[in-house]
């Protein structure tokens, strides 16, 4: 549609006018222009996901797993997705079981009702 990724959707002084209630900035997204950039940019990106499911060997995308995508951590080094990525068990965080620092140090802070992190308790010292 001609998002340039400015990054200010939320403050509804989008640039292109992509993401904005403001009619003087909506006025440079031109739809019948940017249609055509929308349906050209979706049949490429299924393209490419048909390529990558019909590459690693599946029939539908669904099958597709961390082991089946390879990523490059380096310029000379590439590992698998299922390697790099933290997997718990069903209920893990619920039961307590972190399992890595990550989730140990960050779940604490998650509140189910807000995205505002909860304030994390003072050090003692001793």
């Amino acid at each position: 549609m001609g998002c340039i990724q400015a990054q200010t959707c939320h403050s509804g002084r989008c640039p292109t006018g992509v993401a904005t209630q403001d009619s003087v900035r909506q006025r440079a997204l031109v739809v019948p222009d940017k249609s055509e950039r929308v349906f050209n940019f979706h049949r490429n990106t299924l393209h490419a996901l048909q390529e990558i499911v019909q590459a690693a060997g599946l029939e539908h995308p669904s099958q597709l797993r961390a082991h089946h995508i390879v990523r490059r951590v380096s310029s000379h080094e590439v590992q698998l997705m299922s390697e790099l990525l933290k997997y718990l068990q069903p209920n893990d965080l619920v039961n307590g079981n972190y399992r890595y620092s990550l989730y140990e140090k960050w779940w604490p802070l998650a509140s189910s009702d807000s995205f505002a992190p909860k304030a994390l308790a003072p050090m003692t010292v001793g």
